[in-house]
């Protein structure tokens, strides 16, 4: 069975698209909507199906990153492992800011992997960092993503004086944005300390974030995914490629928000599955053992049904 999963997606197909959409849709339906006290009227199915749309395209960015700079071959093995990153952990779903300054990490991640082509360098770099910047606005630990905007033109070797001032120049056209807005709507002036990040000690806990089954599981595939890429690199004495370099720097980024912001639960991990999916990915189309592709899959599967089983029962009781 974990065989005619495997080969099924191992071909890209459309019909693996409109799988995975249902799946989506589905997850968001049910964690979103089935498991809650929802009201049904119109304000609230628009928000709804506004956030819905947010997560779609998410998804759509994701395959766009994937295709675009061809991190991986003709197969869908990164769209399957987000969704089932999804699957594993729903409670991601949950958090509207965390969807939404998601969408913009993915936006900025499209630009910043598209810099290997050395095209349009001013540009991209302008883009990504304004994207980050309304990441903060909703996440403020996002900010943290300008790491690998910053280490990712020391990977394509862009970060020449000029092009290094740019990002700030990014950062001063959201704070003017944000102004404007603030002024023509409430009119005054915003207070930009309550968009910096925080740390509070006496809400962080450590044990809920770490020690849940679904987060452990999570960061075992993550560790196994970058070894077996970096283990590969060594192996056959060659330059690691710096996209996926620069793929595993956001990974350790969305992780180290999950610790950071406590107020999220495990919705912080959002950050790090349409990496962690991409590098996952490259592991599948890649290797030799094809049975220990199938073995991640089949423990992932099993895991996502399991999760599925428990969360069920509780709407019916």
């Amino acid at each position: 069975t974990l065989y005619m999963i495997t080969s099924f997606f191992k071909t890209s197909k459309p019909i693996h698209y409109i799988i995975f959409l249902v799946v989506l849709i589905c997850m968001f339906v049910f964690q979103r909507i089935i498991t809650v006290d929802y009201e049904v009227n119109l304000s609230n199915t628009l928000r709804e199906v506004g956030y819905l749309s947010i997560l779609l395209a998410s998804f759509f960015t994701l395959i766009f990153i994937v295709t675009k700079n061809n991190l991986t071959h003709n197969n869908s093995y990164a769209a399957l492992y987000f969704c089932l990153f999804i699957g594993l952990m729903p409670s991601c779903l949950e958090t509207n800011s965390v969807l939404i300054s998601n969408f913009f990490i993915l936006l900025s991640l499209r630009r910043i992997v598209s810099l290997k082509t050395n095209s349009n360098i001013k540009k991209k770099l302008l883009d990504a960092s304004m994207w980050i910047c309304l990441a903060a606005i909703y996440e403020p630990w996002a900010i943290l993503f300008f790491a690998v905007l910053f280490l990712g033109m020391v990977f394509y070797s862009v970060a020449q004086t000029k092009n290094t001032v740019i990002p700030f120049c990014g950062i001063l056209a959201v704070g003017i944005l944000l102004t404007c807005y603030r002024l023509l709507t409430k009119n005054m002036f915003p207070n930009l300390i309550e968009y910096l990040p925080t740390i509070s000690f006496d809400t962080f806990s450590f044990n809920n974030t770490i020690i849940e089954a679904q987060s452990l599981l999570f960061l075992a595939f993550v560790l196994f995914g970058i070894g077996s890429f970096i283990a590969k690199g060594f192996l056959k004495n060659r330059v690691v490629n710096p996209s996926f370099s620069v793929l595993i720097l956001a990974i350790l980024t969305g992780i180290t928000i999950v610790f950071l912001s406590s107020n999220h639960g495990l919705a912080g991990y959002l950050f790090a599955f349409a990496p962690s999916a991409i590098v996952l990915a490259n592991f599948s189309e890649t290797t030799k053992y094809r049975w220990l592709s199938e073995f991640v899959l089949g423990v992932l599967l099993f895991a996502v049904l399991f999760q599925v089983g428990l969360n069920i029962p509780f709407p019916l009781n």
